[in-house]
């Protein structure tokens, strides 16, 4: 091509056009330090993701040992037994292992973040001055500094935890640390620079010990209003299994004394007579339904029981008797007068429990003690006299003793106890009436349906067997096949000829063993052992590729996909309110302070604003706490580490890092060509071109 002139002048502008003519000397020792810095940083950013993670791990595994207190808590209320308790007790202990490691895990972010803030401070400050501030004060202030305030700090922190105790020790550890940090990072400019260093780090490490000790308070007051929200539910849960429980004896019983007294009505106006009693006595309502009973068997009418029971109660009042011996007092005395005799072994059953019966007699009669034996001896006593006398001088003896007992600390837990009852009974009549109505309908359903739904039932039982059956023949025609060599109707191709060559295998070893010395049937059948295992494995496996399976997968798949497409179709109060729950309860004293002041709407709008990077509907990387996350909406002076979120505004961008180091620096690049300058081919001026560019970029990048 023809030869053509071309005037070319180059000016750079703004810091450009110098440094290309001396980029190469100039710039090596700052690249190296610079490089050394960058190396630094990248290695405190990778501690940083990893104690992020560490973090959200420990999180989600501290917020799932809450659910598996709570329910361990359900159990022993429940069962209240030592094998609950103990899973109680071990479960507690598990929630108090991930909250310790998921405080030292974030301490320990809080602390390498802030090394890795000061590294990329200096980095960001050694681009900008060309390299003036050394790596070694760089180093000094944002790492070793940090590494020996760290160790000091500890020290600190541990010698005062033993002396002085918690919070304090933590808050004056953390002053100690910001102390020494800003003195190594103010040496740099000499004394007066760490004398100010100094006090500047010491308010900050105040600043950040109060906010530890803030923090943990703050966890703590979520801590107990969460468990009272828990114990809230369990009391309720285990009132009303009691209740449920109390009512449901209740209307057994009512049928039982139907029963015995022959009228409805009589065994309801009976028992309401029982239940107040048993509010003014130191005996609970099940206690004196089983004596009743014991009574109303021996022939005693509903209105001669109560002062039977009375009489009993108050002998056993002032002779300490317990229920089990009132009950069995209660049965001599039923005894005799149903057999209407009086008889040594009746009597003794008293004389047993404290009631003198055989004096009772004799004074009622102007007997002797002698002469009383040898009536009953001959039957001459007859058992309802008996009775009436023994129950008339306990009358006379022990009258208004269940009254006095009632005033002691014991009669009165135990009344206390049949109010509990009875207040219990209350609840759970309401609940068992309308679930009993409940329980019919749902008796009447299946009534109605029984035939439909036992069809349907039966068909899901024939797949379910018909699927194990044909588990088992795969493994039988394999199992098959390596002993003998036959095969069966199910392998085919490869799997055929890897059944086949495992028999030949087993034959060859089968052969080996007839002969084989003791040690060696060692080896033997660790081979017979792994021939049996390939065959239950291929089994195993032909069984989950075979059509059949594939079928029942495609069916599971199209179960999925149809439950989450409903589940999608209820819309977030289906599936978020248990989440709702969790989010209510992280909030802290903040959120109640909020509430306080009237300014719902206020915190309605900022929940609204993490949930959003929070909640189902945000897709990106969120690995940090939304309660300790600033969204930086209204700018960031730098980008701490990778996977940093942000909040952005309509129009802004966001800068690589060389662009953002030429933006800090108003660098512009203005090129003009002009001049006499030959060129023999367009060759040339695309090396020109390209020469010019890369020098232009690593200028920019350098920030020189």
């Amino acid at each position: 091509m023809p030869e053509e002139s071309i005037n070319i002048y180059m000016s750079l502008v703004d810091k450009v056009s110098g440094p290309l003519s001396g980029i190469g000397t100039k710039t090596k020792a700052f690249s190296k330090e610079l490089q050394e810095l960058e190396q630094t940083t990248q290695a405190y950013s990778k501690i940083q993701d990893k104690l992020s993670k560490e973090t959200v791990d420990y999180r989600k595994k501290l917020e799932q040992s809450s659910v598996t207190v709570r329910e361990a808590r359900k159990a022993f209320a429940k069962y209240k037994d030592e094998a609950h308790k103990g899973a109680l007790d071990k479960a507690l202990e598990e929630q108090e292992e991930y909250r310790r490691r998921l405080k030292e895990t974030e301490t320990a972010m809080k602390s390498n973040y802030g090394a890795l803030k000061s590294l990329m401070d200096q980095q960001r400050k050694a681009e900008n001055q060309g390299g003036e501030t050394s790596l070694a004060k760089g180093l000094m202030s944002a790492g070793l500094g940090k590494l020996a305030s760290d160790s000091l700090s500890r020290l600190a922190g541990s010698v005062l935890t033993s002396a002085i105790g918690e919070p304090q020790a933590q808050l004056v550890s953390s002053m100690v640390s910001g102390l020494i940090s800003g003195a190594t990072m103010g040496a740099v400019l000499g004394p007066t620079g760490a004398a100010i260093g100094a006090a500047v780090g010491g308010i900050s490490g105040a600043i950040s010990g109060g906010t530890e000790i803030f923090k943990a308070r703050d966890d703590a007051f979520k801590s107990y209003y969460g468990e009272l929200y828990s114990s809230a539910g369990e009391r309720h849960a285990a009132e009303l299994e009691s209740g449920s429980g109390i009512a449901s004896g209740r209307e057994t019983d009512l049928i039982s004394f139907s029963t015995l007294f022959g009228s409805r009505e009589t065994a309801k106006t009976y028992l309401s007579e029982l239940v107040s009693m048993a509010n003014t006595t130191p005996f609970l309502y099940d206690d004196l339904t089983a004596m009743s009973k014991t009574l109303a068997t021996f022939g005693y009418d509903a209105e001669s029981i109560l002062p039977v029971l009375s009489t009993i109660g108050d002998a056993g009042a002032a002779l300490g008797m317990s229920t089990s011996d009132m009950t069995t007092v209660a049965q001599a005395l039923g005894q005799m007068k149903s057999s209407d005799k009086a008889t040594l072994e009746y009597l003794n059953i008293l004389n047993g429990r404290g009631i003198g019966a055989v004096g009772m007699l004799a004074e009622a009669k102007g007997k002797s003690r002698g002469e009383i034996y040898n009536m009953i001896s001959k039957g001459q006593i007859a058992g309802t006299e008996a009775v009436e006398i023994i129950l008339s001088a306990l009358t006379d003896g022990f009258s208004g003793a269940m009254e006095e007992q009632s005033k002691t600390f014991a009669g009165r837990s135990s009344t206390l106890e049949g109010w509990e009852q009875e207040m219990a009974n209350a609840q759970g009549e309401a609940y068992n009436t309308l679930r009993s109505e409940g329980k019919q309908r749902q008796i009447d359903y299946y009534s109605g349906i029984a035939d439909e739904m036992s069809g349907l039932n039966a068909m899901i039982g024939a797949g379910e067997a018909a699927q194990e059956n044909l588990k088992e023949q795969y493994l039988r025609e394999a199992m098959t096949t390596l002993l003998t060599g036959t095969g069966g109707s199910l392998y085919e191709g490869e799997q055929a000829e890897t059944l086949a060559r495992l028999h030949e295998e087993y034959t060859a070893l089968e052969a080996a063993f007839q002969d084989a010395s003791e040690e060696e049937k060692i080896t033997l059948g660790e081979k017979a052992d792994s021939l049996k295992s390939q065959a239950e494995a291929l089994a195993e496996g032909a069984f989950g590729a075979s059509d059949k399976m594939q079928e029942v997968r495609d069916v599971e798949l199209e179960l999925i996909s149809a439950i989450r497409e409903n589940t999608l179709a209820l819309g977030e109060a289906a599936y978020l309110g248990d989440y709702e729950k969790q989010q209510e309860l992280s909030v802290g004293r903040g959120g109640a302070y909020i509430d306080s002041l009237d300014l719902q709407e206020q915190a309605a709008g900022i929940r609204e604003s993490v949930d959003h990077f929070t909640g189902p509907g945000y897709n990106g990387p969120f690995d940090v706490d939304p309660a300790n996350w600033s969204p930086h909406a209204w700018g960031l002076g730098y980008v701490p580490y990778d996977n940093f979120p942000a909040l952005l505004h309509q129009g802004e961008r966001v800068l690589t890092a060389s662009q953002a180091r030429a933006a800090d620096r108003g660098m512009g690049v203005n090129v003009t060509f002009s001049g006499p300058v030959t060129v023999r081919e367009e060759a040339d001026l695309d090396r020109l071109a390209a020469k010019l560019a890369a020098n232009v970029v690593r200028a920019a990048e350098l920030g020189v």
